[in-house]
């Protein structure tokens, strides 16, 4: 069980990042859920796990808030 919701957020974000609606949209849930300190801590996630993959990339926290 993870410890965090932000751990949470991050595992399910991994798990769903063959499909590009679902990723956006389960961004999207935890933009509304998380504290500001963990959408830091998610938004320097994004920016690393999306680098190799620019079909994610349209998914920008900073346009979602």
């Amino acid at each position: 069980m993870p410890k965090s919701m932000i751990t949470y957020t991050k595992l399910t974000l991994e798990r769903v990042s063959s499909d590009p609606a679902k990723f956006c949209k389960e961004l999207l849930n935890a933009i509304k859920i998380l504290t500001v300190s963990e959408l830091e801590e998610l938004a320097v996630w994004f920016a690393n796990f999306t680098k190799e993959r620019p079909e994610l990339q349209h998914c920008n926290i900073s346009s979602m808030e």
